[in-house]
């Protein structure tokens, strides 16, 4: 019967006894286990070797099977958690305060939990009232219930949460009716009137709901209200020279005398709740909004804004600075340096200095920046409430650098209702590989995101990927399992007309972006079964959603579509969220919806990433700003700035790609003649004016409407790409209903230098990656097609067949990138790829500042360089070895059509997993070593003489060569010291020995013993397998030999003798027997007893025999086993050995129970008495009557006597005359 449930291991060091029991007593209760023997089996089998080892030494000299299942709870319990002081308990209770922030629902159930143990009885409810009254840390709250005359416990804490519950309203609903946007004069006065005042801040509203309980004062360091309001004879006296007046809100940056370089403090004042004022500044060209305040000296922007706020190209270079900065309480702010900047207003221009500071924070519009430019203050901007800043401070859980789990919901997997599970074994993983892959099991365990499990019908290999930091990305490759057999989900991602129609309006935006997206969201519990990976540690089910799933994004953009629903001017693609409004205020009021249902979600973002209030953002391909969609360069840039062709064939490429487009384009040969004038025979290549300016002329063409069309989401998708040997280029098309493709961008640059030395695979392998990435925003989540025209790649990275174990790690790393994408690959000639190939020869001049070697490559040639033979030595090798050089110019420009050379055809089959790096030619991570480096590797690989199978899975995890194998098997086998060492080889094929023709021709002895304190001779007849076991007094040869003659006299003696090496059966004395008597001796090779196997097994049987026997001596048990034995029939014969030995069976008791031997048994005694009765006659005596007795014995025959009495049917006593008795017939 299946069991509901399971109840794991109870961890010693960190569980709670408690709870484990009430969970047991939950499975005991869901499988209807009532029986208290059966609960204490289930505890003592699954509680855990800890605990039960806990158990037996508590309940020593009892064991835990003996105490009952009650006791056994109470004895671990007690042994955790004996029972507190009552005393200790009521002090805890009344000491307990609520805490800053708590809420009062919170406060009570940590009453309760206190009293647990106070045994107050009757009086609980008082005591809770008492406590809460006392401890409720809120004056307000606290004054109202003292006031009741008659107040329960119930009554109060009614009370209390009405009063929470108001005052969290009446601040929603003060905020709700804020007044509108005041006249930048404007000055607000005072209501009339005592108003509530904050204690914590000074604002007005209760201390309860204030956003800074959990502020920690620069003053007095104490949390829960800041320095403004400290009450420490520090600040009072501090304050004092304000003189009480109250300040608007303000950054006022002024010179600090202690310093002996200029230095400057930051004060912050806030007694009064003034509203910033802001203006936008164009700052090198990017528009800058800044906070105006008048008090400060110097205008600020912070380290995140200056690295954000231009492009990097544009970037002014930043100077040293000695000005030093202070908070209000004196604490210094590093000061990065400053820059010299171009600052424009309206039609206002100045070069100002601009310092920059660590972390984050306002730009602020100080004075030095005032003074060079007249401010419009009819255009200045007034913000009321509060900041981007201010709501992100609200929502500091939503950015935790931890792992988000969406609460309430799970999410299901559909898999076709037949749908045949999907087993694959686990991949090899390297051994430099194999820690780090554990210890990432292990992080992924900790953090719940997967878990170990003993049995699935699920299971996908693992591609662990290295990343740049050392450590290990697992990723499950899918493509193999679930994504062939699950239902792909039919929800829509959403049109980009649909998303910007949300956006209209909008002033400034905000951009999010989540942390782990999919990590975030729970899988059912079928589910998790779908999402099996298989590893070397075992199978481990994913928990979350994973990425690879091919349905992974529509779940996901339903969940998140459902959980921001109803928030206006808020647009959602998947884990990208862009929220905006008509004005600042509806910004913020937005941003604060999404953040707050994010929160109680339960959700992450990842702060790094996202973008608050920013004038203009780029979102799925556009450029979005207050004037509405926005071209974005960048989609037609690699045709706009192609560089002009420098030969003939960058020439042909460029007008390949033209005439791709050529039906779209109108009147095109005329506007081309002077570039075709160039190709014509014997023409000299000379790039004039009309070539240029038909150059430019093709390329806005190109860029035209007619020919560029906009994304269509009801549209085909393509990507064509293709890698030339100095770059890599890529279009993003639709299929239009005529068949024809219309681009939607294009993509292009250069490759770096040790691009440009990866094979031509690797190359269009990285165009496609390319494309993929650049078009991410288009792509993702929607199936579309790939153009290329190299062949290799559509089966490395096609879209039915797993990640490819032996590429390269490179192509491994790639086709898991690609394998989170709905594509189909498809394989067109280079003639028909002309667009992507015209890129790809004329690409922009970007270049990667940098292209890291894969660390999996790093890490493999560092090892390689703590070798005897080191990278260098490999790539010199390689260059001077004909075989490996014509390998790595092949790898690099291409592999021909055929190859004739026998040496070629092992690097052949391999070409497409071959690639080079640094030099040396790698097999997927291998290193293919050449001649005269492999006598070496194969020393360091076999230099602790690991055996063929161990060695052959060392190298293999590093190098390869043609034969390697092979050179492993020689090296081992020519191994002196591994020979000298090798185990026993395995058993030579059985040969048995010849049956004999006649019985007792062949004997096979052996000695038996020191058994039962005695030594046997045992002797089996080869022929009827009779046994003969004799006891012995030793086991001489005189002794031997004489119970041979017993035996011999009766059987008569044998033709050969069969025996071990014993000295027995080998001296003089026991040869010379066997010679006289014309026996052959053989005896069987030494230390190997199974030469006489026969006498083995006779050994055997005759100890098991007598080890089972009882109740009488050993010669008596020894007689009944050999009579048993020698009637049993022989499973080798079919017939009992005394049967083939003495031509007859023997009787035994048996044979009595057979009804015809009874029977045969009667009828001949019948016939004996009738033959015995002709001459007989009948008899009879009485006692005392005279009769003669026949005399036995030397004397008279007969003798007179009397009969005394009858002794039996026909026997009588005699009394002889001389007195003796006798008993006659």
């Amino acid at each position: 019967m299946a069991m509901f449930g399971t109840v794991g291991e109870f961890v010693e060091d960190s569980g709670d006894w408690l709870e484990y029991t009430e969970r047991l007593e939950h499975f005991f209760a869901a499988n209807e286990i009532t029986d208290e023997d059966k609960k204490r089996s289930i505890l003592l089998s699954v509680c855990g070797a800890k605990t039960y080892k806990l158990m037996r030494n508590l309940a020593t000299p009892r064991k835990p099977g003996d105490l009952p299942y009650k006791d056994l709870i109470d004895l671990i319990q007690n042994h955790h958690s004996p029972k507190p002081s009552v005393i200790v308990q009521r002090f805890k209770f009344h000491s307990h305060f609520r805490k800053s922030g708590d809420s009062i629902a919170k406060f009570v159930a940590e009453l309760r939990q206190l009293s647990e143990h106070c045994e107050f009885g009757a009086v609980l409810e008082d005591m809770l009232r008492d406590r809460l009254v006392c401890g409720i840390n809120d004056d307000v709250i606290q004054r109202r219930l003292l006031g009741e005359a008659t107040l329960s416990f119930t009554k109060a804490m009614e009370i209390a949460q009405g009063m929470e519950s108001a005052a969290l309203h009446a601040k929603d609903i003060q905020k709700a009716n804020s007044s509108a946007q005041s006249d930048v004069f404007q000055v607000t006065k005072a209501a009339k009137g005592k108003a509530v005042e904050c204690y914590r801040c000074g604002g007005a509203h209760f201390a309860t709901s204030c956003k800074f309980k959990e502020a920690v004062c620069h003053n007095c360091g104490k949390k829960g209200h800041l320095a403004k309001k400290c009450r420490s004879n520090k600040w009072k006296v501090k304050n004092s020279k304000d003189g009480g007046k109250p300040h608007s809100k303000t950054h006022h940056i002024g010179e600090a005398e202690q310093e002996e370089t200029c230095s400057y403090s930051m004060f912050n004042l806030s007694e009064s709740r003034s509203d910033p004022l802001y203006a936008t500044i164009q700052v090198n060209g990017a528009s800058l909004k800044m906070e105006i305040d008048t008090g400060a000296s110097a205008s600020i922007i912070s380290e995140e804004t200056y690295g954000k706020l231009w492009i990097n190209d544009q970037t002014p270079a930043l100077c040293e600075s000695s000005i030093k900065l202070r908070t209000y309480t004196g604490e210094i702010i590093p000061v990065m340096g400053a820059v010299k900047v171009n600052i424009a207003y309206g039609s206002q221009t100045a070069e100002a200095r601009l310092l920059v500071v660590k972390g984050t924070g306002p730009s602020l519009l100080g004075r030095d920046w005032l003074s060079k430019i007249q401010l419009n203050w009819g255009d200045i901007r007034l913000i009321k409430g509060l900041g981007a800043k201010d709501v992100i401070a609200r929502y500091q859980d939503v950015f935790k650098d931890e792992l988000g789990t969406l609460r309430g919901t799970t999410v299901k997997l559909c898999v076709e209702p037949n749908a045949v599970p999907r087993f694959c074994k686990p991949r090899s993983v390297p051994y430099a590989m194999k820690h780090k892959v554990e210890q990432e099991l292990e992080r992924l365990q900790q953090l719940g995101i997967i878990e170990p499990i003993q049995f699935s019908n699920w299971a996908a290999p693992i591609v662990p990927v290295l990343k740049e930091d050392g450590t290990v990305r697992i990723c499950g490759d899918y493509k193999l399992t679930i994504n062939q057999a699950a239902k792909l989900e039919t929800y829509p991602i959403p049109r980009v007309e649909d998303l910007f129609s949300r956006l209209v309006g909008g002033k400034t935006f905000t951009k999010l972006d989540m942390s782990h997206a999919y990590q975030q969201l729970l899988l059912d519990e079928e589910s998790k079964k779908y999402v099996t990976v298989n590893t070397h540690k075992g199978l481990f089910k994913y928990n979350r959603l994973v990425f690879g799933v091919a349905s992974s994004p529509a779940i996901f953009q339903r969940t998140m579509e459902s959980l921001l629903q109803g928030i206006p001017q808020v647009a959602v693609y998947l884990d990208d969220i862009l929220v905006t409004g008509k004005t600042e205020e509806e910004h913020l009021s937005n941003l604060d919806q999404v953040l707050q249902r994010m929160s109680e979600a339960g959700l992450r973002l990842k702060q790094a990433k996202c973008t608050f209030q920013a004038e203009s953002v780029t979102y799925l391909g556009h450029q979005i700003s207050a004037q509405g969609l926005l071209p974005v360069p960048e989609k037609v840039r690699a045709i706009k700035e192609a560089p002009k062709p420098g030969s003939v064939s960058e020439l042909k490429s460029f007008l390949g790609m033209v005439t791709y487009y050529g039906k779209f384009l109108p009147d095109l040969s005329t506007v081309l003649a002077p570039l075709y004038q160039l190709l014509h025979h014997g023409c000299q290549w000379k790039w004039g004016a009309a070539q240029a300016g038909a150059f430019t002329k093709v390329k806005n063409l190109l860029q035209s409407a007619s020919v560029l069309v906009h994304f269509d989401p009801e549209k085909e998708l393509t990507v064509s790409c293709d890698a030339s040997p100095y770059g890599i280029g890529a279009v993003l098309s639709h299929r239009m209903g005529d068949g024809s493709e219309k681009p939607i961008a294009f993509a292009s640059r250069t490759l770096t230098k040790a691009e440009r030395g990866y094979a031509q695979l690797d190359k269009e392998g990285l165009a496609i990656v390319f494309a993929v990435k650049r078009f991410h925003q288009y792509l993702y989540g929607r199936p579309f097609t790939v153009f290329t025209d190299h062949k290799p790649l559509m089966s490395l990275f096609s879209e039915h067949k797993g990640i490819p174990s032996m590429a390269s790690a490179r192509i491994q790393r790639w086709a898991l990138t690609l394998s989170a994408y709905q594509y189909r690959i498809v394989y067109r000639a280079g003639k028909e790829n002309a667009n992507a190939d015209a890129l790809s020869r004329l690409p922009l001049p970007d270049i990667p500042a940098s292209t890291p070697l894969p660390p999996e490559t790093v890490f493999l040639l560092e090892k390689l360089s703590d070798s005897p033979v080191s990278a260098k030595q490999i790539k010199t090798w390689t260059e001077r070895d004909k075989v490996l050089s014509k390998v790595k110019r092949f790898i690099l420009q291409g592999w021909p059509g055929r190859l004739v050379d026998i040496e070629m055809k092992p690097f052949e089959k391999r070409k497409n997993e071959l690639s080079v790096q640094d030099g040396c030619i790698l097999w997927g991570s291998r290193v293919v070593v050449p001649p005269p480096g492999r006598a070496r590797v194969l020393q360091e690989v076999h230099i602790a003489h690991p055996g063929v199978s161990r060695m052959k899975s060392l190298a293999r995890a590093y190098v390869w060569w043609p034969n390697m194998d092979r050179d492993i098997e020689d090296k081992v086998q020519h191994c002196k010291e591994c020979q000298e060492n090798q185990k026993m080889p395995p058993p030579v094929p059985l040969q048995p020995w010849e049956w004999p023709s006649r019985p007792w021709s062949r004997l096979h002895v052996d000695f038996a013993g020191p058994f039962m304190g005695r030594m046997f001779l045992v002797m089996v007849d080869a022929c009827t397998k009779w046994l003969e076991a004799h006891i012995l007094k030793n086991i001489t040869a005189p002794v031997t030999i004489d119970t041979l003659r017993q035996v011999f006299s009766i059987h008569g003696l044998p033709d050969v003798v069969v025996s071990d090496n014993g000295p027995t059966f080998t001296g003089e004395f026991f040869q010379e027997f066997l010679k006289k008597n014309g026996i052959r001796h053989i005896r069987t090779a030494p230390f190997h007893p199974a030469s006489n196997g026969l006498a083995e097994r006779a050994v055997q049987t005759l100890k098991e025999g007598l080890k089972k026997m009882s109740g009488a001596n050993i010669e008596t048990n020894l007689s009944r086993f050999l009579f048993q034995y020698r009637i049993t029939p022989q499973t080798t014969t079919g017939l009992a050995p005394a049967e083939m030995l003495l031509g007859r069976k023997p009787k035994s008791h048996l044979d009595l129970l057979h009804p015809d031997v009874g029977e045969k048994v009667r009828v001949q005694q019948e016939k004996q008495k009738a033959w015995h009765d002709r001459h007989a006659r009948e008899r009879s005596f009485r006692e005392g009557e005279a009769v003669f007795v026949r005399n036995f014995a030397r004397g008279q025959r007969w003798l007179p006597g009397s009969i005394v009495k009858e002794s039996g049917p026909r026997s009588c006593v005699v009394r002889l005359s001389d007195g003796r008795e006798v008993r006659r017939h």
